[in-house]
């Protein structure tokens, strides 16, 4: 047992506790994947789900491998490589707009060599990068970091936005709240959310007279339709059609009850369109219950932001304190909309979970993301060390 507990720390790095609740979220994930996925592998592979769940375990050793090595870098080589990586992120945005993939509706893939991407995910961890190196660098000047921020946020999101609405204002939200940790000037911080309120407004408002003007608004109507019928009370023959993944949603969740009927047991999931995506936190409660679900998937991403938190209060320096605060922010956000999603608290998104969803290079993404927040961890000096033990030490 010492020998295991020896490789497994010349293995992995950082905060033992995040990395816990990791390697929880990944197993859970292996499970729901191999148990959501048997439609898909009815339908791509013959009924071979052995083959969906050898795959996406591979994917996700993929993401662990990169989260080893990312881990042991130190997070000031992300400092360097801040604008190589926004120059990247824009580009392979840019060249989806005018070579990507569509699948269901909507433009955001990319395949180089037969594997499918979405660059959209290499946005958010690029452009946080990016986020934390201006804050950092012009701690004396935030108005400066600001217009540069806005500038590279712009940048990404008008490539993003017409394609991927929910992963654009998830970006924008995340990007805000880390410039006012930073306390960025309140009248820019105000003056901004007013100009991306008002926008979002006005493109739901006029999504009809916009998809007529324009192909670039073409998912407007959908944005629309989907607020529409979550906020409506219309159960017109296609209302319900619209709403069928939101109803099969709803029925998962309400026939799990607190205990589940138990992994590899959902009823749901053959109904059920993305459930090994978009809507695995449904099959998850279908399947584990309320009790399973909160000490599985939710207690995790919990104890993953609240030691991200803890560890960029006690960095000293600017660029690592934004650096894990803005990813540990922005993924647990979209943790938080998936699962609101899959119990229907908000209308349908499209945002995978975090680590648990299945998917192919965004699992690359995640290993990545996390594995610059264990760096940061893994590289504080002894002193901070001494000083959080300490303050973990202090009476209530």
């Amino acid at each position: 047992m010492n020998q295991f507990a020896l490789i497994f720390k010349r293995i992995f790095r950082g905060d033992p506790y995040m990395l816990s609740a990791i390697f929880t979220l990944m197993v859970v994930s292996a499970l729901a994947v191999y148990s959501s996925a048997s439609v898909l592998a009815y339908q791509s592979r013959g009924g071979d789900t052995s083959g969906v769940l050898m795959r996406h375990c591979a994917m996700l050793l993929g993401g662990l491998a990169i989260l080893v090595c990312t881990s042991r870098l130190k997070p000031g080589v992300w400092m360097g490589l801040a604008w190589p990586m926004l120059f990247l992120a824009v580009g392979l945005q840019a060249l989806t707009l005018i070579a990507g993939t569509s699948i269901n509706g909507a433009s955001r893939w990319l395949s180089v060599g037969g594997v499918m991407f979405q660059p959209s995910e290499i946005s958010k961890v690029a452009l946080m990068v990016f986020v934390a190196r201006q804050l950092a660098v012009h701690q004396d000047n935030l108005s400066k970091a600001f217009w540069y921020i806005l500038a590279a946020t712009g940048a990404v999101c008008i490539l993003i936005v017409f394609e991927n609405l929910s992963t654009c204002v998830l970006i924008v939200f995340s990007v805000w709240v880390v410039m006012a940790v930073a306390r960025v000037p309140l009248i820019y911080l105000g003056g901004s959310a007013a100009v991306v309120g008002a926008f979002l407004a006005l493109v739901i408002i006029f999504a009809p007279q916009l998809s007529s003007v324009s192909g670039i608004f073409s998912r407007a109507n959908t944005w629309r339709a989907r607020i529409e019928r979550f906020v409506g009370d219309d159960d017109s023959a296609e209302v319900a059609a619209g709403n069928y993944q939101a109803e099969q949603a709803k029925a998962a969740v309400a026939t799990g009850g607190i205990k589940g009927k138990g992994p590899g047991n959902s009823y749901i999931k053959n109904f059920l369109p993305m459930a090994f995506s978009d809507f695995i936190f449904s099959i998850i409660l279908e399947e584990w219950g309320i009790i399973g679900s909160f000490f599985f998937v939710i207690l995790p991403y919990t104890a993953i932001f609240a030691r991200a938190v803890y560890i960029a209060r006690n960095c000293v320096i600017p660029f690592r304190t934004f650096l894990i605060f803005g990813l540990v922010f922005m993924f647990t956000t979209q943790a938080i909309i998936n699962m609101a999603v899959g119990v229907s608290l908000i209308p349908v998104t499209g945002q995978t979970l975090p680590l648990v969803s299945m998917g192919g290079s965004s699992n690359f993404v995640m290993g990545l993301a996390y594995g610059m927040m264990l760096s940061v961890s893994n590289h504080m000096k002894p002193e901070q060390h001494k000083a959080s033990q300490q303050q973990q030490s202090l009476p209530d």
